[in-house]
């Protein structure tokens, strides 16, 4: 145990605070800092300056200060004090909590094959995070990185996710939606659906993908995706923000197929249309347009039961 986490247990010693007059005002500010992150992180943020100030160079305090910095929006700064914790010391940042946050911050500066490896080393961990929700946004999270590493790495062909071989980012984009998917529901379960939708889509398994969009219709979680005054939701867990159109457009086609052709039409027109989903999109988008009056289906295949790739065992 590493002398600040020792402090924080049992308070210094006697020996300890002649050493370093000033560690049990750090150890009051970090412990502080850490209590008031969930619920006040201006006020974490506060407490993990004045430890810094007690006893600087120490990188419990960078790690609060990151996390409480993206919890007010502040990503550079983020970046900035994880990059600082993680020089300090590298095993600071190992904490499940800590490592969703980092990744986070990874992920929406802009380094995203560093924030996908962050995810797959928390994946297996997630069972540690404190709630329901947040294990599955990991999990969806992940996903979207996934599928926009293989986005990068590809050309305009969706990937055939049942071809021999290596495991794809796409595939394992499936792996962790399917995990998903089979935990119990959260406020995400419909975002898990029509992502695993999208996901199936772009690896040429229409009728999985299919099965996926009839679930979210039934359990009343499509509409809400669906655009708004001509503007799609945009969750912060897209990895490509196009993606935002695409999932609009797939929660609308069982209910409103106009709309899901005009919302295709916008995504090719956009930065979809120059990127590797635009041959699956189009498809799509002709699938619409060719198919009749809306009536209800039944899935042929369970996408939860579907014979993808599945997630590493946990450790």
């Amino acid at each position: 145990m590493s002398g600040s986490r020792r402090a924080l247990a049992k308070g210094p010693s006697i020996w300890e605070s002649a050493r370093e007059p000033n560690l049990a005002r750090y150890c009051d500010q970090i412990a502080r800092a850490q209590t008031e992150l969930a619920a006040q992180p201006k006020a974490a943020k506060k407490a993990a300056i004045e430890a810094e100030q007690a006893l600087p160079g120490r990188a419990a305090p960078q790690v609060v200060l990151a996390r409480a910095e993206l919890a007010l929006g502040g990503l550079d700064a983020a970046a900035q004090a994880f990059a600082r914790a993680r020089a300090i010391e590298p095993r600071s940042v190992e904490e499940p909590g800590t490592m969703h946050d980092l990744a986070r911050v990874l992920a929406r500066t802009g380094k995203r094959d560093e924030a996908l490896a962050v995810y797959r080393a928390l994946v297996p961990r997630i069972d540690l995070l404190g709630t329901p929700d947040r294990r599955v946004s990991v999990l969806i999270e992940a996903a979207h990185l996934s599928m926009a590493a293989e986005a990068a790495g590809t050309a305009t062909t969706p990937t055939d996710v049942g071809k021999k071989g290596a495991r794809t980012p796409l595939d394992e984009a499936a792996a962790y939606l399917r995990e998903a998917r089979q935990r119990p529901a959260t406020s995400l379960s419909g975002d898990v659906l029509l992502s695993l939708a999208l996901v199936l889509d772009r690896a040429g398994v229409r009728e999985q993908a299919d099965a996926a969009l009839v679930e979210a219709q039934r359990s009343g979680d499509a509409d809400r995706f669906r655009s708004t005054n001509g503007k799609p939701r945009a969750p912060d867990y897209l990895a490509a923000t196009e993606d935002a159109i695409a999932i609009a457009a797939l929660a609308a086609e069982r209910s409103d197929r106009i709309e899901a052709q005009k919302a295709w039409e916008a995504f090719l027109a956009g930065a979809g249309g120059k990127g590797a989903w635009a041959v699956a999109a189009k498809a799509r988008l002709d699938a619409v347009k060719k198919a009749g009056p809306v009536k209800a289906a039944s899935p042929a295949i369970d996408p939860a039961r579907a014979s993808l790739p599945k997630l590493p065992p946990r450790r």
